[in-house]
């Protein structure tokens, strides 16, 4: 075999290659090529899938509070949380909201608003039940300021 002694370097037996490879102040290209093992490796730890990274809640709707109808948005809410008690039968608090006349009349003179917002003055509706969710409060609202239309 040859010895090779590269200037500055140390001697070495295995020829040129060898010599290139443990020159003083170069590492061995073995370790640069596990050096980007590793970091390829590491890159690979990451969430695959929105259910691994967010989990399997869905996150909230967001409130959509543009699009108000009174059909579509204002009469259902108020079936849903207001006229079992607020009817045409039972009126109580001397209000009933079956019709959207009824509704409109209620809505004009600020107490649909009042009420569900619980504001000072109002009963607090529905009675004895928490406050409707944001969301419902602000497309009532909606309606409202769009001028109450039967649409």
């Amino acid at each position: 075999m040859s010895r090779l002694v590269p200037p500055g370097g140390r001697a070495v037996r295995g020829g040129a290659r060898s010599a290139t490879l443990l020159t003083p102040g170069r590492r061995p290209a073995w370790w640069l090529l596990l050096l980007l093992l590793g970091l390829l490796s590491t890159s690979a730890c990451t969430y695959d899938n929105v259910d691994d990274l967010l989990g399997s809640t869905p996150p909230a709707p967001s409130c959509d509070s543009t699009a108000v109808t009174f059909a579509g948005t204002v009469a259902p809410l108020l079936q849903q949380r207001c006229v079992s008690c607020h009817n045409n039968a039972r009126r109580s608090g001397n209000v009933s909201l079956e019709t959207y006349a009824q509704v409109q009349q209620v809505a004009a003179d600020g107490r649909l608003l009042g009420v569900v917002k619980h504001q000072p003055g109002y009963p607090a509706m529905p009675q004895n039940q928490p406050q409707l969710p944001t969301c419902d409060i602000a497309r009532l609202r909606q309606w409202v300021r769009a001028g109450m239309p039967n649409n």
